[in-house]
């Protein structure tokens, strides 16, 4: 028991980091020794629950961890959610994901990536946990709250500066979720990584369901270049379908 404890630690401290953990950050964030970490994140390699990224050596969310995640959460196999993912895909070749708010979290629960091979592309692994202020998919959750529950919500967590341009001010973050929610779709520029850009439209919930969001991630250069014009129109097109507007 205690070695599937551990194992279970080591997955959550990774799932909850966007950029993944060195083995050393592993150790940090779990209390466990190196060695520990070590013998345990090799044995969850093996069947695919993680994986090394070989340049920046840390570990994330691995393929058969990915399936799980999003087998078991809200919308992960929804047809209407996959049919929409795939169609985004293929028209624009980046990273579609959907991400839903639940136990004051937001969570993303279904991702697809680009099918073209050796394209480079930014991913966002079903399970991952979204930083409420600074990703898209959070924010554009957020901005459809009611302002006193998206203040309690932020309130209630640490808002983790990850790059220069990611905002911790609580009232400023509130007035950016106002120009959200006026604008149509919630905006990620490099805030949580440098380089990176991510929009997200809500994509409906509210009293019966869970409140979720669609967004797409990718290299900031390339999301704004003159041929993904119309892209941000096409995303929140398929969120007000996904909610049913």
């Amino acid at each position: 028991m205690q070695t599937i404890d551990r194992a279970t630690q080591i997955m959550l401290s990774v799932v909850e980091e966007p950029g993944g953990l060195t083995l050393i950050e592993v150790s940090r964030r779990t209390g466990l020794a190196v060695a520990t970490c070590h013998r345990l994140v090799a044995g969850l390699a093996g069947p695919g629950l993680l994986e090394r990224d070989e340049a920046t050596r840390k570990w994330g969310v691995g393929p058969k961890l990915m399936r799980i995640a999003s087998a078991i959460t809200p919308g992960g196999l929804d047809p209407l959610v996959e049919s929409t993912l795939t169609r985004l895909r293929d028209k624009w070749q980046e990273c579609f994901y959907l991400a839903v708010l639940g136990d004051a979290q937001v969570v993303c629960t279904r991702s697809i990536e680009t099918s073209e091979a050796h394209r480079v592309s930014v991913t966002v692994p079903p399970g991952r946990r979204m930083s409420l202020h600074a990703s898209a998919s959070a924010k554009a959750i957020l901005a459809a709250l009611e302002p006193a529950d998206a203040r309690e919500l932020l309130t209630a967590t640490t808002l983790e500066r990850y790059t220069r341009h990611t905002c911790i001010d609580v009232d400023v973050v509130l007035i950016e979720l106002a120009e959200t929610a006026e604008r149509g779709y919630a905006i990620c520029d490099q805030e949580m990584e440098v380089g990176v850009l991510a929009y997200a439209a809500s994509a409906g919930g509210g009293t019966t369901h869970p409140r979720r969001s669609l967004g797409v991630i990718g290299p900031r250069a390339r999301l704004m270049a003159p041929e993904r014009s119309g892209m941000r129109e096409d995303l929140v097109d398929a969120a007000n379908r996904l909610a049913g507007l």
